[in-house]
C-alpha cells in the first residue's frame, strides 16, 4: 500500500505518535502523523489526546516525554 498516494500525504519524513506503543486500560489504538516540520503541531495534539482519553495532567513534562517518545518514517 501506498500511503503517499492513498491518503495525499506528502513525500517526506513524518512523526508519528502511536499510543498503541504503550499499554492501557483502554487499549488505545491511535496514531496520529504530521510532517517534520510540524512537530510541535503533533506534540499539542498528543498531548490533549494522554490529558482527554487518559486523565494524564498537561505538563510540561508530558509534552517532553511525548517528544521522546515520537517516532519519524520516510514517506
Amino acid at each position: 500500500m501506498d500511503l503517499t498516494r492513498e491518503l495525499g500525504l506528502a513525500r517526506g519524513k513524518w512523526v508519528v505518535a502511536n499510543c498503541g506503543k504503550f499499554p492501557s486500560e483502554k487499549n488505545c489504538q491511535l496514531v496520529i502523523m504530521a510532517p517534520a516540520s510540524q512537530r510541535e503541531d503533533l506534540i499539542e495534539a498528543a498531548a490533549t489526546h494522554a490529558v482527554s482519553s487518559h486523565g494524564h495532567e498537561n505538563t510540561p513534562e508530558l509534552r517532553k516525554e511525548l517528544d521522546e517518545f515520537l517516532d519519524t518514517v520516510e514517506m
